[in-house]
């Protein structure tokens, strides 16, 4: 006896032929015909003309009953004339042809095991590969924000240099890295912080793409400088690199001519006051006593009468990184005057001073440098 087929619902239009399907599958059942009826007393049954798709069949005379939606529905098949058998043959052997397939067998050569999935390494051969639950879990990402979020904190690891980042990119000319990405930088890099020249280069690269054109870089240093750059025209031509996030008050530094630590180094010693700035200019000052004691008449003039000098060593409290700078030295005596430095070096500066008179004085002074320390 046919076990009828009744998985779905159906709907039919009064003088109608053609029955809509939901949740049917007529096609992938291999209905060739039949009889279709309605579980309730809604119309008579109709043989079925043909089955034109999973969700769809033409009956062989118009529905006779009314318009109805969402109905049980009941369909026994026709084994008259071997019909029906006829078609599961047919069916059967096509299925069978298509199992002899050289991609089937190679799946089949593999053994299923927990948390694996096979893939093919060949046209004929294939292999297992580990997916672990958290592979699975990125699988079943809805988009980019919900993959981001099952990703969690994603900097977990080094980065690689660009040419290794599987991103198109070649190592060597910053200008030419415009994917953004995070990548790490060693050996001879262009267009550096440095200049134009290829030189040795050690940090890590941020690269921020807000279009294809507009791009800005970032490089963090070893030595905890940072620099950034952009570039409008998708990297033509970049701005020039500057330098950012320096302390305003600490320790004044720098490496390779620009600024490395705080705009603005302040301090102190045994030997006067300092102030250094990170554009490379230093301020230095304090007080001093020398003795005058060597008599020298008439060094003022020929009418100037007799006096008295001494040397001063003024001993900087920060080094100068050169003689090119200026010291001056302020009398806090009456009769004082100075007549130069006479030797120079970035430590020290050797005064002359003379006071009029023939007695021997200790002299205080006040003095003040200005120059570079780099």
């Amino acid at each position: 006896m046919t076990i009828p087929y009744v998985t779905g619902t159906v709907s039919v239009t009064a003088g109608s032929a053609v029955v809509t399907g939901s949740g049917t599958a007529w096609a992938t059942a291999l209905i060739a015909g039949g009889f279709f009826g309605l579980d309730s007393s809604n119309g008579n049954p109709v043989p079925i003309l043909s089955v034109d798709s999973n969700t769809q069949l033409t009956l062989a005379k118009p529905w006779r009953g009314t318009t109805a939606a969402g109905q049980g529905y009941w369909i026994i098949r026709d084994t008259a004339y071997l019909q029906q058998q006829t078609v599961n043959a047919q069916a059967l052997s096509t299925y069978i042809q298509r199992l002899d397939n050289a991609a089937l067998t190679a799946l089949a050569g593999l053994d299923p095991a927990a948390d694996k999935f096979a893939y093919f390494t060949g046209a004929n051969s294939g292999a297992l590969a580990d997916i672990k639950a958290k592979g699975r879990d990125l699988l079943s990402s809805t988009g980019v924000l919900d993959a981001l979020l099952k990703l969690g904190p994603v900097w977990g690891g080094s980065v690689r240099s660009p040419a290794n980042s599987d991103v198109g990119l070649v190592d060597g000319d910053l200008n030419t890295i415009t994917v953004a990405g995070v990548y790490t930088l060693s050996g001879n890099w262009a267009n550096t912080y440095a200049g134009a020249a290829s030189v040795a280069t050690t940090g890590t690269l941020v690269v921020l793409q807000r279009s294809a054109n507009a791009v800005f870089q970032y490089f963090y240093r070893d030595n905890n400088q940072v620099f950034r750059r952009n570039t409008v025209n998708g990297g033509t031509s970049w701005t020039d690199w500057t330098i950012v996030e320096l302390p305003v008050v600490g320790t004044a530094s720098n490496s390779a001519g620009f600024p490395a630590g705080a705009i603005i180094e302040r301090g102190s010693n045994a030997n006067g006051e300092y102030v250094r700035f990170a554009d490379g200019t230093q301020i230095c000052w304090g007080t001093g006593t020398t003795n005058v004691s060597t008599n020298l008449n008439n060094h003022f003039g020929s009418t100037s009468g007799a006096s008295v000098t001494g040397n001063a060593l003024i001993s900087f409290p920060a080094t100068f990184s050169n003689t090119n700078y200026s010291v001056s030295v302020f009398p806090t005596f009456r009769g004082f005057t100075v007549l130069g430095a006479y030797s120079k070096n970035g430590a020290n500066a050797a005064v002359r001073m003379g006071v009029s008179g023939s007695t021997a004085n200790d002299v205080p002074y006040e003095w003040s440098a200005y120059g570079r320390w780099f």
